[in-house]
């Protein structure tokens, strides 16, 4: 790495710390409030704290994009600012040997949004909900059913929904939590035939996964059949429910929100999406979002290149920070735009993600070129 590659690098890296900085304490303190909103007494101000610093990993991975640009355009507009953008283009660096003095800086984070994405981010959301589920359930029971639960248990506030298409129809399945180990607590089946009218329900108190026989034992078991206009009732301690989703799968359901959610989890999850008839294009969206994070980057590394060596090349840093949040909008809404339109006009997934960054960079590509 050159002397020049060095400076850029430790300036850049500098100025993107420091937007991160700003923007993740403007985040968390508009996100405290909406928490504090919540109408339940034993969710209070350090809950609320808690929760949203478990959180900040994930809000930092959406910041961060932004965060990059806006700290290379002030980095890089400094820069100009005291002449040193000038003198190192009198020298003979083109704008092409700028944009790989940036690989440093974008590599670093590119691999700090990767962490965030894959590890900080989904072990935080996870014990953060499950903390803040927690607090809220305490007020809603008994201090005595409450010591009796499991503290480890997932228990989203409106359950696990499943869908499997069986032989004659299809079968619904409600879970109203399931705990680190994989048991399963008050669950409901309900299957319809082919004309959607209902035909069986089933309510269980517990279930386990049978890994070896690869199906799910449920347990305190009672049924309801009907036949035309009659019924039929009948009870059992146990029952096999051949439904292949393995506790894995229930637990990352149990947080289906796709922000939430690693990459490897969102394939698993669109692997099953046809079996469960989910509405697959925002973890579509969001996976592919995460995959091309690379290209999202270069593209905003480059518009805030070029935005310095031409409109803004001899502005303050008032200016320049006003038009960086102007085109971190627009590119914001750019994806707001487009992500609809993979279920409107049915257009693939990894387009709608991919035209912002290829539109921002056609037009900073331009840019470079007319100020070469």
């Amino acid at each position: 790495m050159s002397v020049l590659d060095r400076y850029l690098t430790r300036n850049c890296l500098l100025a993107i710390a420091t937007v991160v900085t700003v923007l993740a304490a403007l985040t968390l303190l508009f996100a405290l409030i909406e928490e504090l909103d919540e109408e339940n007494t034993g969710y209070g101000f350090v809950q609320a704290l808690e929760y949203l610093l478990l959180t900040m990993p994930r809000r930092i991975e959406e910041l961060l994009s932004y965060a990059v640009f806006i700290g290379l355009l002030l980095a890089l507009g400094n820069l100009s600012e005291g002449g040193e953008l000038t003198a190192i283009r009198a020298a003979g660096v083109s704008p092409k040997r700028l944009i790989i003095g940036l690989i440093p800086t974008l590599a670093t984070c590119l691999l700090l949004s990767f962490l965030l994405s894959e590890f900080l981010s989904p072990f935080g959301e996870r014990i953060g909900e499950q903390r803040k589920r927690g607090a809220m359930l305490q007020l809603e029971t008994d201090r005595a059913s409450w010591q009796n639960q499991d503290p480890d248990m997932i228990t989203p506030s409106t359950g696990v929904w499943l869908r499997r298409v069986v032989d004659e129809g299809s079968e619904y399945a409600h879970i109203a939590s399931i705990d680190n180990a994989g048991r399963l607590r008050q669950i409901y089946l309900y299957e319809v035939d082919d004309e959607q009218r209902l035909v069986t329900t089933r309510q269980a108190s517990t279930g386990y996964f049978d890994p070896q026989l690869n199906h799910w034992v449920l347990e305190r078991v009672s049924s309801t059949e009907l036949l035309g206009s009659s019924s039929r009732s009948s009870a059992s301690d146990t029952w096999i429910w051949a439904n292949p989703v393995n506790p894995h799968q229930i637990a990352t359901q149990a947080f289906s929100d796709p922000r939430k959610m690693t990459m490897r989890q969102i394939w698993v999850y669109l692997s099953r999406s046809e079996l469960h008839r989910i509405a697959s294009v925002p973890f579509e969206i969001s996976f592919w979002q995460k995959a091309m994070a690379p290209l999202t980057y270069i593209s905003m590394a480059l518009m805030a290149l070029a935005v310095v060596i031409g409109p803004l090349r001899h502005t303050g840093i008032g200016q320049r920070l006003t038009m960086g949040l102007f085109i971190g909008l627009s590119f914001k809404y750019l994806q707001d735009l487009f992500a609809p339109m993979a279920t409107v006009f049915h257009l693939p997934s990894i387009l709608a993600v991919a035209i912002p960054a290829l539109i921002y960079l056609a037009v900073a590509q331009r840019l470079i070129q007319r100020n070469a």
